[in-house]
């Protein structure tokens, strides 16, 4: 081995050795937490144990389960998707609507209502979900070289830097994957096939196949999110300013490294990755040539780079002192636990309770399960002494203990009867039923609220990423104001401004938010009812009318309602066949006006000879 090899190898381990050293004491500072979300989880699942009063696994177990936590937590999940709603900071209006449309597009794309089922249950069992956005450079097509992609992220999987509890406030952070050895080797080039896995608890299975993969990004000096990765003691990833344009190139000719594993202009095999800091587009000069075509012109451009975590977290709820934020289970896991006892304690004194038959001495019978019993006696009098006692325990008190317990974990997350859509008694009237759950819904906003600002954080990420490396354009389509599916390219070259001092730079000054009236209009049923509702009040003009009848079939075909096409083309025949006859009447009227005034022409005529 050289000397050069040496070294390399003596700081690829040091740096092993201090990120092991930081990994450490971030899981020692997060280990409660991780206990705290296997807790909740087990909670959810109706798998934790009963605790007796002094916090200890009780020597008694449950028999009957009442899973208040799943219920609870299932009663509120919300499968919308929230849609962007973007802003360009200097005005640029058609910018701002480009970036909402192709996202809109990307969000179709990947599997975000998978994602967001996963989420959501995630984000109110433990505290929080996270997204992890990337970019998937292997993906090639005939026209585009790699695809946005964004996938889940168990809290589990990830460990923040102690003490820290905004992501973007952080200096570093750890994640900690599950991952196959071949797919390390096909993605990354570095062989890990006599690595075993060093936390067996991650592989339940104990697979001699998976390994644990650690991964650590952090800001370097400049601020620059950097990568470094490993299995064990082998390095997998060392790329300082992680997300900068990257480029492998011969060691010895500095030429790019092509398909091949050797140079084609020198032939040698060993290869560097350096960062590429400019590139050369074409765009649009402002001038037309003698054809109409506008005139390129060559410029010179820095690369974007992200700037950010590409970690998104959901918070259910914000927790000042938690990484992680406040769970519902976590509220409510204790009167799960109340329930557990009680349900156990009804089910035993109902199960344990019997009969006592009493019969004269001497008397025999049969007492097995069979319907008719023959029983021989000598006399009225030993009748009479037959007698059944039942030995049935009272469980009222356990049960009003057992519903109160019940509510109260109910009002601790705030549903009511009206929002799981239970007959609610203390709401008669269906006004009073949609108060009550108005209240509830008023009372789970602040969970929306925190689910939109993460999302909206999830949007700018994603663009940040597409002005970085979608270098081809992209195809995406929306729905213009009239219904009808547009078709445009997204170019990052349309982005590209110029400063006072001529230096190209690309614009990424844009606000990211949420599309409220979007979520509406993405749900196509209330959509369709309030469309309908619009036209039977009068809104859209005379519900009577050809033309407010043509207007409200063409809204509702718009909205995709089943059958609307057909009758949005028989309305329209109709207003159709209402124009030609009125224009056919007005004709009319004009031609026996035009008689008429002929008529008394020629009697006024004929008066004055």
């Amino acid at each position: 081995m050289g000397k050069s090899n040496k070294n390399n190898k003596l700081v690829r381990d040091s740096k092993i050795d201090l990120w092991e050293k930081k990994l450490r004491n971030a899981i020692a500072f997060y280990q409660e937490q991780i206990t705290e979300n296997d807790d909740n989880y087990k909670a959810y699942k109706g798998t934790r144990p009963i605790y007796n009063s002094k916090g200890q696994i009780a020597n008694k177990q449950k028999t009957t389960v009442r899973k208040v936590s799943f219920e609870l937590v299932e009663a509120q999940i919300d499968t919308t998707i929230p849609q962007p709603k973007v802003t360009s900071v200097k005005g640029q209006i058609d910018r701002a609507q480009t970036i909402e449309h192709f996202i809109k597009n990307e969000l179709d794309r990947l599997p975000f209502e998978e994602m967001n089922d996963e989420q959501e249950r995630i984000a109110k069992i433990l505290g929080s979900a996270i997204y992890l956005v990337e970019w998937d450079n292997s993906v090639k097509t005939r026209n585009t070289i790699g695809k946005l992609n964004v996938r889940t992220i168990h809290p589990n999987d990830i460990v923040p830097q102690p003490g820290v509890n905004k992501i973007n406030d952080m200096d570093y952070i750890f994640l900690r994957l599950l991952e196959s050895k071949l797919d390390i080797k096909q993605r990354y080039g570095v062989d890990v096939s006599d690595e075993s896995n060093t936390e067996p608890d991650k592989d339940k299975t104990h697979n001699d196949e998976l390994v644990t993969h650690y991964y650590v990004y952090y800001k370097n000096d400049e601020g620059y999110i950097s990568l470094f990765s490993w299995v064990n003691d082998t390095v997998v990833q060392d790329i300082d300013n992680y997300f900068a344009r990257k480029q492998k190139v011969c060691d010895k000719c500095g030429s790019p490294k092509g398909e091949g594993e050797t140079c084609s202009e020198c032939g040698h095999d060993k290869f560097s990755l350096v960062t590429l800091e400019k590139e050369t587009l074409e765009i649009p000069s402002g001038e037309i040539d003698n054809l109409g075509n506008p005139v390129m012109k060559e410029i010179e451009i820095n690369y974007y780079i992200p700037k950010k975590f590409p970690f998104v977290m959901i918070k259910n709820a914000s927790d000042i002192n938690n990484f992680i934020g406040s769970g519902d289970v976590s509220a409510i896991k204790d009167q799960q636990n109340d329930l557990n006892i009680f349900t156990t304690k009804i089910r035993e004194k109902l199960l344990k309770g019997g009969s006592i038959v009493t019969i004269p001495k001497g008397i025999k019978f049969k007492a097995n399960d069979d319907e008719m019993k023959i029983v021989e006696i000598d006399n009225a009098a030993q009748k009479e002494m037959i007698d059944v006692k039942s030995m049935q325990p009272s469980v009222n008190n356990d049960i009003v203990l057992l519903d109160a317990t019940y509510e109260h974990a109910r009002q601790t997350i705030g549903i009511t009867d009206s929002f799981q859509g239970r007959r609610d008694n203390t709401a008669i009237s269906g006004k009073a039923k949609e108060f009550a759950a108005a209240q509830t819904s008023g009372r789970l906003e602040s969970k929306r609220a925190m689910k939109n600002f993460a999302y909206s954080q999830l949007f700018e990420i994603m663009f940040q990423f597409i002005l970085a490396y979608a270098d081809e354009p992209r195809h995406y389509n929306f729905q213009d104001d009239n219904g009808n599916l547009q078709y445009r390219m997204f170019d990052k070259r349309l982005f590209i401004d110029q400063d006072n001092a001529g230096k190209y730079y690309y614009d990424d000054e844009f606000i990211f938010s949420v599309d409220e009236s979007a979520v509406l209009s993405t749900n196509r049923r209330a959509m369709w009812e309030e469309t309908r509702l619009n036209f039977t009040s009068g809104a859209y003009g005379d519900p009577k009318d050809l033309q407010t009848i043509a207007m409200f079939w063409q809204m509702m075909d718009t909205l995709h309602y089943p059958g609307a096409k057909q009758a949005l083309r028989f309305a329209q025949e109709r207003v159709a066949q209402q124009q030609q006859l009125a224009a056919q009447q007005a004709q009319l009227n004009q031609q026996n006006e035009e008689r008429n005034s002929a008529i008394q022409a020629f009697a006024q005529l004929n008066r004055n000879q």
